[in-house]
């Protein structure tokens, strides 16, 4: 399920070289993530990473990384938390060995949660909060329903904080593993609205659904305009609804499509999810867990965390990336439509400095332009499917806004994928 299988890069270790030339920049660090789409435990130099980080950050500056947690041993537990890490995120998307097996293609269940107590046991002799134990769990159709289970897990086992991811899909078999939905909160909300008033006007299910029909087909009759026919209060209350929904999907067919969609939602496998995350949340409440969940509703407000909280990427072979949906060439399944990403750098590490990259003219643009972030809402778009600006088959030049930064159609702009 892991988006690396689509990749178009070259892979290998990072260079100590490379390493070296961004230590400059560690004393004004709040954070260090050593992870990336590998295995930070396969790494020869990882413990000498961690000790020159830990010398040169701050004191309040955190390193962590993420683990499938197969390599570790007792020995190497005591070395990386010896040396100064001061946190983990152990990726466990089951507690059934043969379900974590099938995901995590052969991993063991078995050491991953050895490595837990390994990292439990040693946290016990440590000042309090000085190393932060946390899970990981890519969520699909196929494990949502051992999320309230995991949360339990963690709590019984010491884990701090239990991060959950939608995934990001890079075959059609796995794009169907999505929990996600298309409309945004504020798509959603209008639609909410409207229904509950035509049911209160006294309409089932059935009549609701044969009266969008009937709008629509009007709108989308030839000849009769729906303003020369003369309304009920509930035809003008879809009429105003889809008037409404067109200025945000642009596509009457896929306004008629959402609103029916989302009409029938209820009691299905969605709604189901919904309910899940609830209780999950209860739980963790409970449990005194922390618990990050991803939106299954995408939020309309769309932003770049990555942006905001001045994160930058690193590759490993040195080039200077500024996001996670733009560190490397990839394709995926974008609500069921095939969508090629194309990597985006500002430079490349040794060769030049790491703060003469960061203040370049055009890093600085690209940051301040997704601030304001005014690309188009591509993932609302109902025309996207057929959108030659975002055609997986063509290179990305910019959006039908004419902003030559491919952010309009960001997963993580919406609060579907989010970081440990």
């Amino acid at each position: 399920m892991c988006v690396r299988n689509s990749w178009k890069d070259d892979q290998g270790d990072l260079d100590l070289k490379v390493f070296r030339s961004l230590l400059s920049v560690f004393p004004r660090l709040d954070s260090l993530s050593l992870s990336g789409y590998g295995e930070p435990f396969l790494h020869p130099n990882l413990l000498e990473m961690i000790r020159t980080a830990r010398e040169l950050l701050p004191a309040r500056s955190r390193i962590h990384l993420t683990s499938n947690g197969t390599l570790v041993d007792r020995n190497l537990v005591k070395e990386v938390v010896g040396a100064g890490l001061n946190g983990i995120a152990l990726s466990m998307d089951s507690l059934e060995a043969d379900a974590f097996e099938s995901i995590r293609g052969g991993a063991s269940l078995r050491s991953v949660t050895a490595c837990l107590e390994d990292f439990a046991v040693l946290r016990e002799g440590l000042p309090k909060d000085s190393f932060a134990i946390e899970l990981s769990i890519v969520a699909m159709k196929r494990n949502i329903q051992e999320l309230p289970r995991l949360i339990r897990f963690g709590a019984d086992n010491h884990v701090d904080t239990l991060w959950v991811n939608n995934v990001l899909p890079h075959t059609e078999t796995i794009a169907q593993e999505i929990l996600y939905d298309r409309p945004s909160e504020h798509v959603l909300g209008l639609i909410g609205k409207t229904m509950e008033r035509l049911r209160a006007m006294g309409l089932d299910q059935g009549s609701l659904r044969g009266l969008v029909t009937k709008i629509f087909s009007l709108k989308r009759g030839s000849g009769e305009s729906v303003s020369d026919r003369s309304l009920s209060p509930e035809e003008l209350l879809v009429l105003q609804l889809a008037q409404e929904l067109a200025s945000v999907n642009i596509s009457m067919g896929s306004v008629y499509d959402t609103i029916l969609r989302i009409m029938a939602r209820d009691g299905t496998g969605f709604s189901h999810c919904l309910e899940i995350f609830e209780e999950s949340r209860e739980i963790a409440a409970r449990r005194n867990l922390e618990l990050h969940l991803p939106l299954l509703i995408p939020k309309a407000k769309r932003e770049c965390d990555f942006i905001k909280k001045e994160t930058c990427f690193v590759t490993w072979d040195g080039w200077v990336r500024p996001c996670n949906q733009l560190a490397h060439n990839y394709s995926c399944f974008h609500y069921g439509r095939l969508k090629t990403v194309k990597s985006v750098s500002f430079g490349k590490v040794p060769e030049e400095e790491i703060e003469t990259i960061w203040n370049s003219q055009a890093y600085r643009e690209f940051r301040e332009r997704v601030l304001e972030f005014p690309f188009s809402p591509c993932g609302d778009c109902g025309l996207s499917d057929g959108c030659g600006y975002i055609d997986s088959d063509s290179d990305f030049l910019c959006d039908c806004n004419l902003y030559e930064q491919p952010c309009g159609d960001c997963l993580w702009s919406r609060g579907l994928l989010q970081c440990p």
